[in-house]
């Protein structure tokens, strides 16, 4: 016969490892959905801002070798182009570079996920090494304690994982501007 406190703290202790591991694996999936997420936003805007950069580029090169061509000083309106071409170079060179400073944010995202990853590991492993300890030899009340004691255990670990781990990235899209690091 089953000893009903037994029964509960047995039925506690697999909650607490289902609701947590459960928390923890979503966590994990919205963070490797945001990281991907921006990463193709990041790579988009680095391709467009490539290719923009290219074509003002060949632009500027194509006044250049008019001027030399043309084997005298520029004139005002070929100068105000290749002022024009520079400031849409500078623009562009910055927008691939805010394209590349989101490949920090991804890197912690990534980082927090393999934490989160390891600390659901090591309270999972915990769990499966304490079980050893209810050797059939022990009577009700023995097991009783030592799953209240591993209950315990599993929530003080649960509450730390969540605790040592950074909240969520707030940013979403690279257009929003704000970048909001750990």
């Amino acid at each position: 016969m089953v000893n009903t406190p037994v029964l509960f703290e047995f039925k506690r202790l697999l909650l607490d490892v289902a609701s947590g591991g459960s928390r923890q694996l979503t966590e994990v999936e919205a963070d490797l959905v945001q990281t991907n997420h921006l990463l193709n936003e990041a790579i988009e805007k680095l391709g467009g801002s490539f290719l923009q950069l290219h074509t003002v580029v060949l632009a500027q090169q194509k006044i250049v070798a008019a001027i030399v061509e043309q084997q005298a000083p520029a004139t005002p309106a070929q100068i105000d182009q290749i002022k024009q071409s520079q400031q849409q170079i500078d623009t562009h060179v910055n927008a691939a570079v805010t394209g590349l400073q989101f490949q920090d944010m991804t890197s912690q995202l990534v980082e927090r996920t393999l934490r989160r990853v390891v600390g659901l590991r090591e309270v999972l492993g915990f769990l499966s090494n304490s079980s050893w300890d209810m050797v059939p030899e022990c009577d009700m009340d023995e097991m009783y304690e030592l799953l209240q004691k591993i209950n315990r255990i599993m929530e003080e670990r649960l509450v730390n994982l969540e605790n040592s781990l950074w909240k969520t990235v707030r940013q979403t899209h690279m257009s929003s501007g704000d970048i909001d690091l750990f």
